[in-house]
This record gives C-alpha cells, sequence and structure tokens, in this order.
C-alpha cells in the first residue's frame, strides 16, 4: 500500500445532519435556492434510496419522495468542517493532497504500507473523524499501490466502507466494475470507448499502453495504462487545466441583462482565483442555459486570448462574445478560463498597458482582501453585486476572506472557522 484515499459520505447533506438533529435519518436535500426550478446539490443516504443524487431537479425529488427535506447551501459551514475533519485526520497521519472539499489523500510509508497496519490507520481515521467533529460524518476510504487506483477503491465499498487492492490483486479485482466507474472516464469518454468495442473493464485492461495512447489520442491514455497496474507516479500540481464558476439564476435575475452582469461577476471571481493560484489562462469560455416551458438549451462560446490574467482584459472579450449571446430566458450562466500555464511558464507581455492594466486588477484583489470581497469591482455587476455568493466547488476549497479589522490591543484577535473574533 502507498496510498490512503478518503472520500465523505454524501458531505454537504451530512453536515446539516450533523448540525440539525431533527434532520437525522430523514431524506434530506441540499439545495442552492428554495424553489422547484433549481437541482439538489447534495442528498443523504435516506434521498439516495428514492434515486435522488447531484443534479435531481427539485420538482421532481419532491414528487419521488415526498417527504424530502430540503436545506438551503450554507458554503462557509461545510468549509469550516473541512478544516476540522482535516485537523482530524491529522492526528493520525499527515494529508498529503486536498483533492476537493470531500476528499483527501495521504501518502503511506514505512510500516504504515504493510496491508495490516493500514488497515488498521483506516479505522483508526473513521473513529477519531466520529469522536472528534461528529458521527454523522461517515466516509469511504480506499488503499491501494497508487493514488488513482486508491480513490478507485473508496468507491467501491459504498457507506463507510472500507476497501484495499494489493499489486497482486490486479487487474482482476476491477473487472467488477465498469470504465465509467473510473476517475476521468465520463459518459463522452465512455461512448468513445464504446464506438471502439470496448465495454468492460476486462476489455479495457487487455489493452495495450500504446492502443490506451490511440483510445486518449495522446499521453493520458498511457498514464491510465499505468496507473491500472499500479504505477506510482502523481502529476504535477499545475497541469490543472481550467478553473471556473457557475450560478442557478433566481427568478430575479432572469434576463440577458442581469445573467450577463451575473457572469461578469463569475469572471472577476475567477481571474482573481487565477493570480491566486500564480496561473495565466489561454482560453475564455461562456455557458448560458435557457428555459421556455418544457423545451430547454444551452448557448456556450469559446475563444482564445493572448495568456493573461488581468480582469479588465477578460472583461472586455466576454463582452465581445456577450453580444452573440441570444435572447431567451436565461436559467444559468457559467464562466470557464482554460489552457492555464503557471507562472514560471508564461511569456512575459512587451506591451506596457498590459503590465499596467495587470497591476490595477492586483491592487483591487489587496483592497478587497483587506476590506472584503465587493469592495472594489468592475461597475458592471453592481446590480448583481450580492448574487452569485461564494459556494463550494467540491474541487476546490475557497478561503472565505473577512475584511481585516483594525487590532485592539486590549482584546488580541484569534481566528476561528474563518472567521474574525476577539478573545476575551
Amino acid at each position: 500500500m502507498n496510498w490512503l484515499f478518503l472520500d465523505l459520505n454524501s458531505y454537504f447533506a451530512s453536515v446539516e445532519q450533523q448540525v440539525q438533529p431533527e434532520l437525522r435519518d430523514q431524506p434530506t436535500a441540499v439545495v442552492p435556492l428554495l424553489t422547484d426550478r433549481t437541482v439538489c446539490i447534495a442528498a443523504s443516504y435516506e434521498a439516495k434510496k428514492f434515486g435522488i443524487t447531484t443534479g435531481t431537479n427539485v420538482a421532481d425529488a419532491k414528487k419521488t419522495c415526498p417527504g424530502l427535506k430540503l436545506v438551503p447551501a450554507r458554503h462557509q459551514l461545510y468549509v469550516e468542517y473541512h478544516h476540522r475533519i482535516i485537523a482530524a485526520i491529522e492526528r493520525c497521519i499527515p494529508v498529503t493532497r486536498k483533492d476537493s472539499i470531500d476528499e483527501v489523500a495521504c501518502r503511506l510509508i514505512g510500516r504504515e504500507r504493510k496491508l495490516e497496519t493500514a488497515l488498521q490507520l483506516a479505522q483508526k481515521i473513521k473513529n477519531i473523524i466520529r469522536e472528534r467533529v461528529g458521527s454523522y460524518l461517515r466516509c469511504y476510504i480506499g488503499m491501494a499501490p497508487n493514488r488513482f487506483l486508491a480513490k478507485v477503491a473508496s468507491d467501491m465499498q459504498k457507506r463507510d466502507g472500507l476497501t484495499a487492492i494489493t499489486m497482486s490483486q490486479l487487474p482482476d479485482c476491477l473487472y467488477k466494475l465498469e470504465p465509467q466507474d473510473l476517475p476521468g472516464i465520463g459518459w463522452r469518454m465512455n461512448a468513445r470507448l464504446q464506438q471502439k468495442g470496448i465495454y468492460s473493464m476486462q476489455q479495457l485492461c487487455s489493452q495495450s499502453a500504446a492502443q490506451m495512447r490511440a483510445l486518449w489520442s495522446g499521453v493520458v491514455g498511457e498514464r491510465f495504462w499505468h496507473w491500472l497496474r499500479g504505477a506510482d507516479f502523481d502529476l504535477p500540481e499545475y497541469m490543472q487545466g481550467s478553473i471556473g464558476h457557475q450560478h442557478v439564476l433566481p427568478p430575479e435575475l432572469r434576463t440577458i441583462e442581469q445573467a450577463g452582469a451575473v457572469a461578469q461577476k463569475l469572471l472577476h471571481r475567477a481571474a482573481a482565483r487565477l493570480r491566486k493560484m500564480k496561473m495565466w489562462t489561454g482560453g475564455l469560455s461562456v455557458y448560458v442555459s435557457f428555459s421556455g416551458g418544457r423545451d430547454k438549451s444551452i448557448w456556450e462560446c469559446h475563444t482564445r486570448v493572448a495568456e493573461t490574467q488581468d480582469t479588465l482584459a477578460l472583461l472586455n472579450t466576454f463582452r465581445k462574445l456577450w453580444q452573440s449571446c441570444p435572447k431567451g430566458k436565461p436559467t444559468f450562466v457559467g464562466i470557464g478560463l482554460y489552457d492555464l500555464v503557471p507562472d514560471f511558464l508564461h511569456s512575459l507581455s512587451i506591451f506596457d498597458e498590459d503590465n499596467k492594466r495587470l497591476k490595477i486588477s492586483e491592487a483591487m484583489d489587496l483592497i478587497n482582501k483587506k476590506f472584503g470581497t465587493n469592495t472594489v469591482y468592475a461597475g458592471g455587476i453592481h446590480s448583481v453585486r450580492d448574487a452569485a455568493p461564494i459556494c463550494v466547488a467540491f474541487s476546490s476549497i475557497p478561503d472565505f476572506e473577512v475584511p481585516q479589522k483594525r487590532p485592539i490591543k486590549e482584546q488580541p484577535r484569534t481566528i476561528s472557522g474563518g472567521s474574525v473574533s476577539s478573545a476575551k
């Protein structure tokens, strides 16, 4: 065993059940808004028994499960519990990677790699989370020779599961899975595999490294070939290819003008993340979902940009794209920045104007960090400045930064749960 991977069960819903005892053992769904026109973003185990999952329409979920409890999402609460869980895990073993708000990976070393010791460690982690964070925060744990397979193992036994994959079991132990059960194989890739006559894990595992490379049209397929055979290597952190933000529009914002303003706010946030990550983007995507009666359509637009991390430059590009957005009743907007390049691989601009604009964006970051997120922003988002609050994407954990206050000497400040308070 080289890796231990932990995945928290129905995380958002489990936190709500932990905090609100009246929800325990009740079918519960976490939603962005209390309206039938949105979707569930998390479902408890009790709700999943009715077929309710992430993405289920709320109106359909209520028909399927009349007793369903709907809870508005409280993203800062989920981040606070994330940090409490990390602290509990690190009483047993250092956390190597935080893959998302509800997934962490830990590298095993020395005696921890022995199967018996690793199983004992996993059980110890489960117990300490229950004792120190809450009895309703259950998790799956998978262990394997590499992180990829450890993640696969974590999903092989549901509800508080614990599964280990050893080198001697590969690849036979994977044959009961479907190709789409593997991380990184979505419905599009699964359709491509089926077009090539690959319907089972046994067929996929029988491919050579060269055949896998051809299936993925690149090196990704070859990486899959090695991972499925237990090879232990990880990609550099800077390999992240995109970042984005999305928002389901409440009824009062379902106009083209307001949707455009919300999209600009999301872009403002994405650009700030880009600078914090010390990354540069080479492309911008815009997505809008429209609804009219039973018909639903999606408009999307993509464009390449000169490598940038400047908010104003990206907003100018967005406004040009938005001119081609069709009329209709928008219900959802999304922004994506892709072809990301780390700071040390970025080629500096020879144009002084670009550098001046970037300094303006960096100054905005400093002001917003000191006085609050909405202190300085582009004028186009003024009407929606309080819309689309920071939410937790499963692949990232926001900081929820708060304005800095002048310290009071008699009452030194302490930071607890992401907010500033005074210690008396």
